[in-house]
């Protein structure tokens, strides 16, 4: 059996974009928190390791938020459920993805 073929084969390319999609949708919603992490390092060398290492954590932990193996896994199956579409409904394989860092949080702690 060849490898497209395989039930749960994603190709690299098409893993790729996925992780692209959930990095722009990272990118969106912590936008605020890089940036404040962007402008406390602007002018800085090796201060900025300590002075803006909060700044960095906070703007990691919003991206992990939406950029992780879980979401990863999750879109890679819809995909496949979508019988591996060149061009995929973003809206669709995304759905229920598109959510505020503080309701993701909140979902993770209850």
């Amino acid at each position: 059996m060849s490898q497209e073929h395989e039930e749960g084969w994603v190709s690299r390319q098409a893993e790729n974009k996925i992780a692209g999609k959930l990095g722009l949708l990272a990118e969106k919603h912590c936008k605020s928190l890089i940036e404040a992490y962007n402008m406390c390092a602007k002018g800085r060398s090796f201060s900025m390791m300590w002075a803006c290492r909060k700044r960095y954590a906070d703007s990691q932990d919003c991206v992990h938020l939406y950029v992780n193996d879980s979401n990863l896994t999750e879109v890679k199956t819809r995909w496949i459920a979508a019988d591996r579409p060149r061009k995929p409904d973003w809206n669709v394989l995304l759905a229920g993805m598109d959510v505020a860092p503080e309701q993701a949080a909140k979902s993770k702690a209850g």
